[in-house]
């Protein structure tokens, strides 16, 4: 039998042709049929007659559509608003006989930095926990002297040693105290509030003791004079207000980080710190 192969035809248009397949020989006729197909196989002439029908398909539809697609193309960029470090706020539907979508873009102003490292804005401290404020207390005064020590450059295990210093309960007690006693600072109401707070949160209840064990150390059998839940309370106490003021106020956070940096001046002096 004869090995043949046939077209498809694609559309009601399409004429069926008839192709031989064959290898192409001398003596055979030179037709146009042979010449293009006679030296294929069949299934190379297969993909020859597959591909010269999407070619002539793709022309067809492109042709149809080029005219719309190219003015919408055109319509879009030539009405694609430019936006330059702006955030998209809402996109509004007409309804129209050609629907379209307008972009309404605003401004957002950059945030400071401050107002990064601030809780959201529904946050009421008066009605946070004194633990929660004085968590807040502890990161503000520890970066403060984390920043003061940092330079001049010294080695890492030198520097860990003179923050946690400073910013242990000992340390933070004794500032504590001389701020209260002190002429310069008048303490608001609301401030002893928090302070009463945070004096309360640190006190020990229940036979719990809070704070560091070795506030409640032993030292050659003797009791440790500088330890005891007190300087605990004090130092929560002090966080908590600090925590509460960042808050609330940073220029009265400000004026009582700058009474704690001479508290710390005098300790430096007596220790020989170089700042």
């Amino acid at each position: 039998k004869k090995q043949t192969g046939y077209c498809r035809p694609i559309a009601s248009h399409t004429i069926q042709t008839r192709v031989d397949l064959k290898g192409y020989s001398a003596d055979r006729p030179r037709t146009r049929k042979n010449l293009l197909f006679g030296f294929l196989g069949k299934s190379q002439v297969e993909s020859a007659q597959i591909s010269m029908t999407y070619l002539t398909l793709s022309f067809a539809i492109g042709a149809l559509l080029s005219f719309p697609l190219s003015s919408a193309w055109t319509n879009v960029i030539s009405t694609r608003p430019q936006i330059h470090q702006t955030r998209l706020s809402t996109s509004i539907l007409n309804s129209s006989d050609n629907d379209e979508v307008v972009e309404i873009n605003e401004e957002v102003p950059a945030r400071s930095l401050s107002d990064l490292l601030l809780p959201n804005a529904k946050c009421t401290p008066t009605q946070m926990s004194p633990t929660s404020l004085a968590y807040i207390g502890d990161s503000v005064f520890e970066l403060f002297v984390r920043s003061r020590y940092v330079w001049p450059t010294r080695r890492t295990t030198d520097l860990q040693k003179l923050v946690v210093g400073r910013v242990r309960a000992e340390a933070q007690s004794k500032m504590f105290r001389n701020l209260l006693s002190s002429e310069k600072i008048d303490l608001s109401k609301d401030e002893q509030t928090i302070i009463s707070r945070g004096r309360n949160a640190g006190s020990s209840s229940g036979g719990r003791k809070r704070g560091p064990k070795r506030l409640y150390g032993v030292n050659d059998g003797k009791k440790n004079e500088a330890g005891g839940p007190e300087l605990y309370q004090d130092s929560t106490a002090m966080e908590a207000l600090i925590g509460y003021v960042y808050l609330t106020d940073t220029e009265r956070c400000t004026e009582l980080i700058e009474f704690f940096a001479a508290e710390l001046d005098k300790m430096d002096d007596d220790e020989n710190v170089v700042r």
